[in-house]
């Protein structure tokens, strides 16, 4: 064999094992590097209470003439669940009242709607008088407003409940020039007694807040 051929053949050698080491070390690296993506990790479920903003003029708006309200009663439904459509439907086919629901707003707990969700009645599209208080005189120039939920009971409305009717109540007396002083929880009513809205209803808290 002649040498040129014998330094061939180990140059070969040579440069076929200086590429083997550089394929290994490619993968060793390949490997630390760019790790397998561990299992996908279902992400944390944050349950968020309903809660939405709303265009508080639209919520209210009539397309009749309006009433000279002169009053907001607060009420409770001392129910743990229900909204607008079940207490119209009790009022309507057990109490035999004609208008139905008695109040002009609900706003919901969670359990029958939103928390927070405020439903606007008939009585209020309409401008019909309330039904949510013994004395008609008062009804009469009266904004009903009912909470779902019993707060007689130790449990209080929810955050997004006491937002919504801080919102809508503030709205209500800039809107009708109601004073703070005519801002009633139902059982201030003197003819017949009644818990309503419950020993837990946060009556100043609420006053508190209204501009």
């Amino acid at each position: 064999m002649k040498i040129y051929e014998r330094h061939f053949i180990i140059l070969s050698i040579v440069m076929f094992a200086i590429a083997t080491g550089l394929f290994v070390f490619a993968l060793l690296f390949i490997k630390d590097t760019v790790k397998p993506s561990a299992t996908p990790q279902k992400p944390d479920i944050v349950k968020v209470p309903y809660f939405v903003i709303v265009d508080i003029n639209e919520l209210c708006r009539v397309e009749v003439e309006e009433r000279k309200w002169e009053n907001i009663v607060l009420h409770h439904s001392a129910t743990d669940e229900g909204n607008a459509h079940n207490f119209d439907e009790y009022h309507r086919e057990t109490m035999k009242w004609e208008h139905g629901l008695a109040y002009h707003f609900v706003i919901g707990n969670g359990k029958g709607s939103g928390t927070g969700e405020i439903e606007v009645g008939n009585r209020w599209k309409e401008q019909i008088h309330g039904a949510h208080t013994t004395r008609m005189d008062l009804n009469r120039v009266s904004i009903g407003i009912c909470l779902v939920g019993n707060f007689e009971e130790d449990n209080k409305p929810t955050e997004n409940q006491f937002e919504s009717m801080v919102i809508l109540v503030n709205y209500l007396t800039k809107r009708y020039k109601i004073p703070k002083s005519n801002i009633i929880k139902h059982n201030q009513v003197r003819k017949k007694h009644t818990a309503c809205p419950g020993k837990n209803f946060p009556y100043k808290e609420l006053l508190e807040e209204i501009d």
